[in-house]
């Protein structure tokens, strides 16, 4: 009977306990919130030929004319551009209206593009149609139009021309400087 007693007690006093410290913790419950800033900051730019950014375009393509005869009339080609692509791709932040400036070439002799080879040079010209009859001459500011989402294009064409002379062989080459502003 004892035993009995002292069991009844322990287990009323443990009923005590819980229901008075359940009834005190949801009675004073207690939240509190906040907020996270979240940003992310678009500069406007361009990107040309797939790259992340115009800062420095490096090497956006080359000209390869087809081999040719120590004479030869026209020779024409037309860019590829890193990417194998046929023309150069500028992809800017949508409303920029990027324009390209086809420079100086480094053999360059009274505003025509020359290609070099040991103190000899062969004239050429670039053109942004495949007609060859939009001249992109020293200097020249190309607008591409108004950016969208998706990437402005502008193809260039070549016209290499002996001028009848005799040429010796020889792997001649020239390096024009383009720029991009937007």
């Amino acid at each position: 009977m004892i035993y009995r007693k002292m069991t009844s007690r322990v287990l009323g006093i443990a009923v005590g306990m819980i229901a008075a410290s359940g009834g005190a913790t949801s009675a004073h419950a207690q939240t509190a919130s906040g907020t996270i800033g979240v940003s992310l900051n678009i500069l406007a730019a361009c990107a040309v030929n797939g790259g992340n950014s115009a800062a420095t375009m490096g090497r956006i393509g080359t000209i390869a004319f087809a081999d040719q005869s120590g004479v030869f009339g026209n020779a024409d080609a037309t860019m590829v551009a890193q990417g194998s692509t046929n023309a150069v791709t500028v992809l800017c932040t949508p409303g920029l209206a990027p324009k390209v400036t086809v420079g100086a070439g480094a053999n360059d002799a009274g505003n025509v593009r020359q290609l070099a080879y040991l103190g000899q040079t062969v004239a050429y010209r670039l053109y942004t149609d495949a007609s060859r009859q939009d001249e992109i001459t020293i200097g020249r500011q190309i607008s591409l139009g108004t950016a969208a989402t998706s990437a402005l294009t502008l193809p260039i064409y070549a016209r290499a021309s002996s001028n009848g002379l005799a040429l010796p062989a020889g792997t001649y080459t020239d390096t024009v400087q383009v720029t991009l502003s937007w």
